[in-house]
């Protein structure tokens, strides 16, 4: 530490410099109040020791200085048993500590080491501070470039994807090879489609409003869905899927944004198609708990590591390591934008639910249950999806 000490006694000043210099810090001294001062404005300190009685500018004077002008400084005053009422008045106005006369260097050192520690311990803090403060606003520039990057692009795709729709529709007469190419640029165009409205509702959320537009269904369109979904995965995967409901269930109004609530549903089926291997199982169950919808999707894959378990809904989160990542909608282990499961847990959110993970009690694997009210006011809820 950068050390001051002022005293007016040079037999005490001199030994005592010493002794601070052999403990490894920065020492300077001073004969005088007034010296201390012009030293301190020269170079601050991070400890002043200083004696209370001294002739012209006394301890306490020094301490109240300091205490205005350096207030990040610490104070330690030297007293003697009959200005025990000083030694008060300054640990009110401020003073760290002090030392009685004679000083003993065990008790010195000790008050030093606490002093030391203290210090270290507030600029961690500060700089800390100045961490979080950081990573906060840029923090917000990543939000404001989300929602401005949705906003210039959700256009141009949104009408290149119905302009490429309409070719798909009309290539029947094309030849067979321009067919298939545009039947390919198709599916292309929904899929980045698809990924901006991902990207249009991640801004919303990141905003902390993600605004619903809630329509009248059923829970049977909600369970047709989410087997129209099953089947397509099946097609192209050796798992079996199995979508399941009560039949009493099926009539059940709805009030519930659609195209949000299959997207969430939607992507705790695809999580789970992506992390069960093939032989496995993946079940998805769709009912009415009291006043609520429930959907649970359970799997026989290969599960989430306990330390993981906390994390997985963090924004962009990827378990697997980013330098493998492989694009894929359905293939085992296939990677994604790492959205999906903060999406499905923001939306679930907006409508008054929620989305929670378990451990599969029935086999290896995972259970993801996501619950709303089924008849959902109109009104958007205020929310914020985790990032790291």
């Amino acid at each position: 530490m950068r050390v001051l000490l002022i005293d007016d006694e040079v037999t005490v000043r001199q030994p005592l410099s010493m002794h601070l210099q052999d403990m490894g810090h920065d020492v300077r001294s001073a004969g005088s109040g007034e010296e201390g001062l012009w030293q301190l404005e020269e170079r601050p300190a991070d400890l002043v020791i200083s004696d209370i009685k001294m002739p012209g500018i006394s301890g306490l004077d020094v301490l109240r200085k300091v205490r205005d002008r350096w207030p990040a400084s610490d104070v330690v005053l030297i007293t003697g048993y009959g200005t025990m009422e000083d030694a008060m008045e300054a640990l009110r106005l401020g003073a760290y500590d002090f030392l009685l006369k004679p000083v003993r260097l065990a008790r010195l050192e000790l008050l030093v080491n606490h002093c030391e520690e203290r210090i270290r311990f507030s600029q961690d803090n500060r700089a800390l501070r100045e961490v979080v403060e950081r990573l906060r606003e840029l923090n917000q520039r990543k939000e404001k470039f989300t929602a401005l990057a949705n906003h210039e692009i959700r256009t141009p795709t949104t009408v290149a994807a119905g302009l490429m729709s309409l070719l798909a529709e009309r290539a029947a007469d094309l030849p067979a090879d321009l067919c298939r190419l545009v039947a390919e640029g198709d599916r292309a165009m929904r899929r980045l489609k698809a990924v901006v409205e991902d990207l249009g509702d991640l801004g919303q959320a990141l905003g902390e409003r993600l605004v619903l537009q809630p329509r009248q269904l059923r829970v049977a369109d909600v369970v047709s869905e989410l087997d129209g979904q099953g089947q397509m995965y099946a097609a192209v995967r050796a798992v079996e899927i199995r979508v399941e409901s009560p039949p009493e269930a099926g009539e059940q109004p709805l009030l519930l944004d659609e195209r949000k609530l299959r997207r969430a549903a939607g992507a705790l089926l695809q999580n789970a198609v992506k992390f069960t291997p093939d032989g496995g199982t993946v079940r998805v169950q769709v009912g009415l708990d009291g006043d609520d919808l429930v959907i649970g999707v359970a799997d026989t894959g290969v599960g989430v590591a306990e330390e993981e378990a906390e994390r997985i809904f963090d924004l962009f989160y990827e378990v697997a390591d980013v330098r493998h990542h492989r694009t894929s909608e359905h293939a085992f282990l296939g990677g994604g934008l790492g959205v999906g499961l903060p999406l499905a847990r923001a939306i679930a959110q907006a409508h008054g639910g929620g989305v929670t993970y378990a451990a599969n009690p029935d086999a290896t694997g995972s259970v993801f249950t996501l619950r709303v009210p089924r008849l959902h006011s109109p009104a958007s809820r205020s929310l914020k999806v985790s990032a790291s």
